[in-house]
């Protein structure tokens, strides 16, 4: 493929926005249509981000013969049906995080994708951060030693609103599988692996999703992640990472501009990296690569990895009892 990759966006919400905004600096990327049920607000985000196209029928959307991929955008309940949708229609995908409600949704996806031979990812921008890139670089040089225990918490505070996708349970609403995502991704990059070990407690609304919890991680050789994530409980958004040689801290470490290499005895190094525009636009960049690679996958953020995710937060929720409407 040695052209122009053309995008469409299903859903016009607030990190859609954000996206289409990043995808402008995109050298060799282009965003063609964009689809929302409602069709007014198809339209004005379609003039804000120059998009020729609209739709408010997703299924016209994915028809559409002059897009290449397709940024799902819509809330998690929704994520399997129209990733599915696009697949079936033989568009790449690139899907909003998290990839579904439970692993065997992702498993479904991974399954129709690998068999059809097209590109899939889950829109995990935080892996494709210069960054976050050269974070990883300086864990694996061994410069803290091995890394031994992993901290890191997401809380914020929303108003609980009826319809919001925080608190509605029928939207797959909760700290979890909104914000704890990111703890759980973090800490399985610091490890390089995935946990053998896997406890977590949880505090409800009044709907019966997670307004607050904790995952305790455990990795091979006793190592351990301590995480959290709130909807309802604000928290300094900090990752820590502690090895035998010292520690790295990293402030707002699922979308970090800088970090903190702290060595035993010696004083703090600050790493400043940065990033363009709202972050997202290096996922879009590594979408562009692999499909002008023709690879089905990205090897960054593989989807193994993916379903892996996805099963450790099924696991917690089996053992806090939460389940979602319609989940199998």
């Amino acid at each position: 493929m040695d052209k122009t990759i053309r995008w469409g966006i299903l859903g016009c919400g607030n990190i859609a926005n954000k996206f289409a905004t990043d995808l402008q600096m995109v050298s060799g990327s282009v965003l063609r249509a964009v689809a929302s049920r409602d069709p007014e607000r198809a339209q004005k985000f379609a003039i804000k981000h120059t998009a020729e196209r609209t739709y408010s029928n997703y299924t016209a959307l994915v028809n559409d013969p002059d897009l290449d991929v397709i940024y799902v955008a819509t809330t998690h309940n929704f994520h399997y049906e129209h990733a599915a949708l696009c697949l079936a229609a033989n568009k790449a995908v690139l899907c909003e995080k998290p990839i579904c409600v439970n692993a065997q949704e992702a498993q479904k996806l991974v399954e129709l994708s690998r068999k059809k031979d097209i590109f899939l990812m889950e829109a995990m921008w935080t892996l494709f951060l210069p960054t976050v890139t050269r974070l990883i670089k300086d864990i694996d040089s061994g410069i803290i030693g091995t890394p031994q225990l992993v901290q890191a918490d997401f809380g914020i505070t929303k108003p609980p609103e009826a319809g919001s996708r925080f608190y509605e349970k029928k939207l797959a609403a909760g700290a979890l599988l909104d914000l704890g995502i990111y703890t759980i991704n973090f800490s399985n990059i610091v490890f390089r692996s995935k946990p053998k070990g896997i406890s977590g407690y949880a505090q409800f609304t009044d709907q019966g999703v997670d307004r607050l919890s904790t995952y305790n991680l455990i990795y091979s050789e006793g190592r351990q992640a301590l995480l959290s994530a709130a909807i309802a409980l604000p928290t300094p958004h900090q990752a820590r990472i502690y090895g035998d040689k010292g520690r790295i801290v990293v402030d707002d470490f699922y979308h970090p501009q800088q970090y903190q290499i702290i060595l035993n005895g010696k004083k703090p190094k600050l790493v400043n990296d940065g990033f363009d525009g709202f972050g997202y636009l290096y996922e879009a960049r590594e979408v562009q690569q692999c499909l002008l690679d023709g690879k089905t996958e990205s090897t960054i953020c593989p989807l193994d990895e993916t379903v892996a995710t996805m099963r450790i937060m099924d696991d917690l929720r089996k053992q806090w009892g939460l389940r979602y409407p319609n989940e199998n």
